[in-house]
């Protein structure tokens, strides 16, 4: 080997740490971890589908009735509905409390959450009762006057269907029908209630 390319040689094995560095470098970054995803952005408390929630919001008083059921027999009812904004005006918060009575020895009380799921495109709504009853639905929304939630309860037994019908009588009116579905798959009424808007 001449003395040229012994030199040339030296030279290559000295630069070649640089030069995998160099190479290396790309790889690197590469496989540096990707930095994290910002968090979704939280529900607009001003969309236009929260806002039609907004129809429930406020003081109500209820009249109607439960139906005979395992529970207990046929008995009229009377409540007082509160509904407002809640968890940074994400979602509604309505509280259900019926008053106790000669003939309601055992008012219900039911607190609930609805939203809106915008990557789903459906109305959400979840409850708890005094009973220890909870339960999931899910709603298309508003059809004309018309919101129905429809979902599962849990906690009293075996799992069942649920569903809740609300329409609108005027600005401050409106009904409200709740059924369960049997093993059967048949759809019983359990209550209805008359309500207006006191404040």
């Amino acid at each position: 080997m001449s003395k040229h390319s012994l030199a040339a040689l030296i030279a290559l094995l000295a630069c070649c740490p640089a030069v995998l560095l160099a190479a290396d470098a790309p790889a690197a970054v590469a496989g540096k971890p990707a930095a994290p995803q910002p968090p979704p952005p939280p529900p607009a408390s001003g969309s236009p589908e929260l806002a039609s929630l907004d129809f429930f919001v406020g003081t109500w008083t209820c009249t109607g009735k439960a139906f005979a059921s395992p529970m207990g027999p046929e008995h009229a009812t009377t409540a007082t509905v509160h509904a407002a904004r809640s968890v940074g005006n994400a979602w509604l918060h309505i509280n259900y409390d019926e008053n106790k009575t000669k003939a309601n020895t055992t008012p219900y009380h039911v607190g609930v959450y609805m939203g809106y799921d915008a990557a789903a495109k459906k109305f959400v709504e979840g409850c708890v009762d005094n009973m220890g009853g909870y339960c999931t639905q899910s709603s298309s929304g508003w059809d004309g006057d018309k919101l129905v939630f429809e979902g599962v309860a849990k906690g009293s037994g075996a799992d069942m269907g649920v569903r809740d019908t609300f329409v609108k009588k005027g600005a401050g009116e409106l009904t409200h029908s709740g059924e369960f579905q049997g093993a059967d798959k048949k759809w019983t009424q359990t209550d209805e209630e008359s309500c207006k808007r006191t404040k």
